[in-house]
C-alpha cells in the first residue's frame, strides 16, 4: 500500500513505488536495471513502465532500445508468449519511462526478459523480472463506468485547499468529478499530490494537465484530485497513525485505516498508489488510464481520439 513503501532517493525518483506488485529480480549482466513503474498487471491489454537505474541512479536515455519477451512460467516449454519493444517517455520527467502495451491472457506468474541498449553502449544488457498478472485489478478499469463523485471546485473552495502544489491552476477545479461525468463531454481526470508525492511524477503529471488543458480544453473536461484531504498535513498523520496501529498489533489494515487522511475522491476511486490519470469517454465509461508519470506526447494522440 502507499503508507508502507520505503525508498531510496534515486529510486523515489524514478518508480511508482509498486508495493503490490511481487518482483524477482535476475543479477544484471551490466550495472544497468530495469524496474517496473506500475503497481498492477492484469489479464487483458496492460500499459507496462519501466524505468532504468544505472549504478543506483535513474537513467534519461532517449535513444535507449528496449526489447520485452514475456515467459508464462506455467507453461514448461519456456516459449515467448509474446514480444514488444518499449517507447521512450522521459520529455520533463525527472526520469525516463519506457512503455509497452503487453497483453496477457492468463493470471498467474510471468517473466520477462529486459534487453537493454542504451545510447553509444557497444553491447546490450539482459535482465530477467518475475510479475504476478492479477485477474482483476484493484482500481477502476478500461471499459468500466468511471465512479461519479463530489469533488471540491474553485468555485466554492480556496484554491490552497484543492491543491498541496504551491500554484494550483484554475483551469482544473472548474467542475466537480460528477458533473464533469455528467456534462456529456469527455473528461480527463487526474489523482495526484504534488506537495507530498512519494514518486516525484505529481508535480510533472499536473504541469502536463495544464497544458493539454489549454490544447483540448474546449472539446475535454481536465479536472484534478488532490490525494489527500484538507488540511493536508493533519491527513498524512491520520494516514500515519492508522498504519502505525496495524503494525503495532501485527494485524492487516481495515477498510477505513487503508483510506485514512485520503480525499473522498481517491477513497471512491479505491486507488493507493499515485499518481493516476484516467481519461473517461462522455457516456462516463474509462477509456484509457496510466499510473505514475504521463508526458504530452504519450497523451495527446489519445486525448485527440477521446475527443473526437
Amino acid at each position: 500500500m502507499l503508507y508502507q513503501r520505503i525508498y531510496s532517493a534515486a529510486v523515489a525518483a524514478l518508480l511508482l513505488a509498486a508495493c503490490s506488485q511481487p518482483v524477482t529480480q535476475a543479477p544484471p549482466a551490466s550495472n544497468l536495471t530495469p524496474v517496473f513503474a506500475v503497481s498492477e498487471l492484469l489479464v487483458g491489454p496492460n500499459r507496462m513502465a519501466l524505468g532504468l537505474l544505472q549504478d543506483g541512479s535513474p537513467v534519461n536515455d532517449p535513444g535507449a532500445q528496449i526489447t520485452l519477451k514475456f515467459y508464462d512460467r506455467a507453461d514448461t516449454s519456456a516459449t515467448i508468449k509474446n514480444q514488444t519493444s518499449a517507447t521512450y517517455y522521459g520529455q520533463g520527467l525527472p526520469a525516463a519511462l519506457y512503455v509497452a502495451y503487453p497483453t496477457f491472457d492468463r493470471a498467474g506468474e510471468w517473466d520477462v526478459v529486459v534487453e537493454t541498449q542504451l545510447s553509444g553502449a557497444t553491447q546490450p544488457s539482459s535482465t530477467r523480472l518475475r510479475f504476478q498478472v492479477q485477474e482483476a485489478s484493484n482500481a477502476p478499469n478500461v471499459g468500466q463506468r468511471a465512479p461519479a463523485v463530489t469533488t471540491p471546485t474553485a468555485l466554492t473552495t480556496p484554491l490552497e485547499q484543492l491543491s498541496s502544489g504551491s500554484d494550483p491552476d484554475p483551469a482544473l477545479y472548474q467542475l466537480s468529478l460528477d458533473q464533469a461525468l455528467n456534462s456529456g463531454k469527455p473528461t480527463a481526470v487526474l489523482f495526484a499530490t504534488p506537495g507530498y508525492c512519494r514518486t516525484a511524477m505529481c508535480g510533472p503529471n499536473i504541469k502536463v494537465l495544464s497544458e493539454l488543458q489549454q490544447a483540448f480544453g474546449e472539446r475535454v473536461n481536465f479536472v484534478h484530485v488532490e490525494v489527500y484531504r484538507y488540511p493536508f498535513e493533519a491527513a498524512l498523520a491520520e494516514q500515519a497513525a492508522a498504519f502505525s496501529a496495524a503494525s503495532k498489533n501485527n494485524r492487516p489494515m481495515t477498510d477505513a485505516e487503508k483510506v485514512a487522511g485520503f480525499s473522498d475522491g481517491m477513497a471512491t476511486w479505491r486507488l493507493s498508489t499515485e499518481p493516476w490519470l484516467f481519461l473517461i469517454d462522455q457516456g462516463g465509461v474509462i477509456e484509457q488510464r496510466y499510473e505514475g508519470g504521463i508526458t504530452r506526447e504519450e497523451l495527446t494522440p489519445a486525448l485527440e481520439q477521446l475527443a473526437s
